[in-house]
């Protein structure tokens, strides 16, 4: 048994992972486990899952902390250091964790096993592997007109752009390609695993980088440069990507 888990954020609720998580295990055909996650948040998360991608849901699986120890998964996999700390001692057997951030490299001393993955500098890990969208489950965009503007510090407004629709911590639209016709990132602070930009290729949207830290070399910087010159194959998810390799059973 297989399944991939995720540790709610109260106070950081739509972040990249929660994204990454859904799509891994809608790929893996497994549970996503979301810990300790409210009603309220339950259903503004489905919400936003729903317009954005073309699958049904049920394979969102709320649990508590020791429901998860219970459930004794043979292979677990983790898309966040976060919740890999947080929920690291609930967890059986054989785990696979991507480090989206620099952390300890922690091992068990037991018969548990971790493997880490990773594919930047400031990320460190076992086997080169790069974080993957699964855009078979993604909604077709249609036509907008619009600027969303994306980024991890977003002023209150941003006057000089068409029709702006800015990015808010707490909220989000799972429909939002369907509004604009460009990405406007303010690049500012280290982004590990960015996703708004590939996402904005799949689209075919226009793309704007902001670069206020240019001497900051993140995921904005490899994958756009990375997509324009040799197109979205290294952030597709597929069978042959390592993640899905290990996860699978037999």
């Amino acid at each position: 048994m297989i399944g991939v888990v995720y540790k709610w954020q109260v106070h950081n609720k739509l972040n990249g992972s929660v994204f990454y998580a859904f799509e891994h295990a809608a790929y893996l055909n497994c549970p996503l486990y979301l810990v300790n996650i409210n009603d309220k948040d339950l259903a503004l998360l489905k919400s936003i899952f729903d317009a954005k991608y073309n699958i049904p849901l049920d394979i969102i699986t709320p649990i508590s902390l020791i429901d998860l120890y219970k459930i004794k998964l043979d292979k677990t996999l983790i898309l966040d250091i976060r919740t890999f700390t947080e929920v690291k001692e609930f967890l059986s057997n054989d785990i696979h964790v991507f480090s989206n951030e620099a952390h300890d490299m922690f091992r068990y001393k037991n018969d548990r096993t971790v493997t880490y993955y990773g594919s930047y500098k400031y990320q460190n890990y076992d086997i080169f592997n790069y974080l993957k969208l699964n855009f078979n489950i993604f909604q077709e965009s249609t036509g907008g007109e619009g600027t969303f503007v994306s980024g991890l510090r977003v002023p209150n407004s941003m006057p000089n752009l068409n029709k702006p629709l800015l990015k808010k911590h707490g909220s989000g639209q799972g429909d939002i390609f369907n509004k604009i016709d460009t990405i406007h990132y303010i690049h500012t602070l280290l982004d590990t695993n960015n996703r708004i930009i590939p996402e904005a290729f799949f689209h075919n949207k226009k793309i704007v980088i902001d670069d206020q830290n240019p001497t900051l070399i993140d995921s904005i910087t490899f994958r756009y440069n990375d997509i324009m010159e040799n197109g979205l194959g290294n952030y597709t998810l597929s069978k042959e990507d390592k993640l899905v390799k290990n996860m699978s059973i037999g």
